[in-house]
């Protein structure tokens, strides 16, 4: 989503890079917002965040599939998880290392694809008729919460690691800032540019 920060004269050079692949977390004020924030940046052109997001990849993508991931984030569960957890901060936040011992089923990779592929399949038949999202994303609920009851329960600090790339290139330019939206998306941003990138 667009920032809504006032980003007259930052450094762009802080700005961290996001590639297809990387995930974009914000652990901040996460009991306010009853959601972690995080999204999955799938897009062929690289993006802009701001420096106080944190920024993570799956180490191996031959134990755990991106997507997989992200979509164990994407449940109601998981955000009121997050909610629980950052009860025990001042600012309600979800700190990294609390979000790390976040403890996730992990199927086998093959589990994995065959998740991703089903997952994939309703998201495509959801965009073609509106009308089904509720009972498709209610199924893809199911599906993994089904992972629960019959995979091994993993720590995901043993999994991901974090992915600091900075602009410090100035490669990326004021149309490449986006931010992270509720609903775990990246959305434009909605800051004033004005001499950011100058």
């Amino acid at each position: 989503m667009p920032t809504v920060a006032d980003t007259n004269e930052l450094d762009n050079t802080k700005y961290k890079i996001v590639s297809k692949g990387v995930f974009v977390f914000s652990g901040m004020q996460t009991g306010r917002d009853l959601c972690i924030r995080i999204a999955a940046y799938n897009g062929d052109t690289p993006i802009l965040v701001s420096p106080a997001y944190t920024t993570f990849k799956v180490k191996d993508t031959n134990e755990v599939l991106p997507l997989y991931l992200f979509l164990q984030f994407n449940r109601l569960e998981m955000d009121r998880y997050g909610w629980f957890l950052s009860d025990g901060s001042i600012r309600s936040n979800l700190d990294w290392g609390r979000f790390c011992d976040i403890r996730v089923p992990l199927p086998s990779i093959s589990v994995q694809r065959k998740l991703v592929d089903t997952y994939n399949g309703l998201k495509a038949l959801a965009e073609q008729n509106e009308a089904l999202i509720p009972k498709l994303s209610a199924a893809c609920q199911a599906y993994i919460v089904d992972c629960r009851a019959k995979y091994p329960i993993v720590s995901l600090g043993d999994y991901i690691e974090q992915s600091d790339k900075r602009n410090s290139d100035s490669v990326l330019t004021a149309a490449d800032v986006q931010g992270i939206s509720t609903d775990k998306r990246f959305i434009p941003t909605k800051a004033n540019m004005n001499g950011v990138f100058s």
